[in-house]
């Protein structure tokens, strides 16, 4: 088991004693109010969550996590704490049930982009399971109501479900989801990086939705922004993509 004292031990001397780079980082990771940040960067945590798997003490320590009365706020978790959660869920080796049960009771802890975005990129697990099954979990969790719920979902179709096989089932039920402009905020933008690396993998298959117009207002113009500065988009398409603004 680890505690608080034991994860400040792999704080950089650096994010102590200088305000400035306290700031940054914190603006960076854009907390929800009143978390508590210990200032661990995400390497040590990577270390943290599999030196957790590997000692076979990491299922007593989610259960201590996700049996708090509160998990975020204040009275919460700490941002590491919750981060390295997502990461003993992808490290550890279970069968797809039990993972799925896990990530059940980990998406209420996240309530910011970072823990979302480390979760599901590090998700190597996903690769080795049978995906069109997974893809009805992921396709729940898209169509939630719950901001980083669907992030979550988001994220992971991102990360996983772009490839030639699922690109454009992925896409279709992204778009059919319809989120407009009023979606909150990580929503909006997972939605727009999502179309985005789309328009990189498969060009043309993802052309059709933005000439479609099948995304809303912002989420088009910043699905648009996201590709154009991506060196995998050559200057042929930047300036067609450019057009359809």
């Amino acid at each position: 088991m680890i505690d608080i004292e034991y994860l400040s031990s792999f704080v950089p001397e650096r994010f102590i004693s200088d305000e400035r780079y306290r700031r940054g980082h914190l603006n960076v990771l854009a907390p929800s109010p009143g978390t508590k940040v210990i200032g661990m960067h995400t390497p040590e945590m990577k270390k943290v969550a599999h030196l957790l798997v590997k000692s076979g003490e990491w299922r007593e320590q989610l259960e201590s996590w996700s049996g708090r009365a509160q998990l975020t706020g204040a009275d919460g978790l700490t941002h590491e704490e919750r981060m390295i959660w997502g990461l003993v869920i992808d490290y550890a080796k279970i069968p797809l049930a039990e993972r799925l049960e896990l990530i059940e009771k980990f998406i209420p802890s996240v309530d910011n982009w970072a823990i979302c975005d480390n979760f599901c990129c590090n998700a190597k697990w996903v690769e080795k399971e049978e995906k069109a099954l997974l893809w009805e979990f992921v396709r729940g969790l898209i169509a939630s109501e719950d901001e980083f719920r669907v992030r979550v979902g988001l994220v992971l179709a991102l990360a996983h479900y772009l490839d030639a096989g699922n690109l454009s089932v992925t896409l279709e039920t992204v778009a059919a989801r319809r989120f407009d402009d009023s979606a909150p905020y990580y929503i909006r933008m997972a939605v727009a990086w999502l179309f985005a690396e789309a328009l990189c993998k498969n060009y043309d298959a993802a052309l059709a939705f933005i000439e479609g117009r099948r995304l809303s207002p912002w989420i088009h113009r910043k699905a648009i922004q996201k590709a154009r500065e991506s060196w995998r988009i050559d200057d042929g398409q930047k300036q067609e993509l450019y057009k359809l603004r």
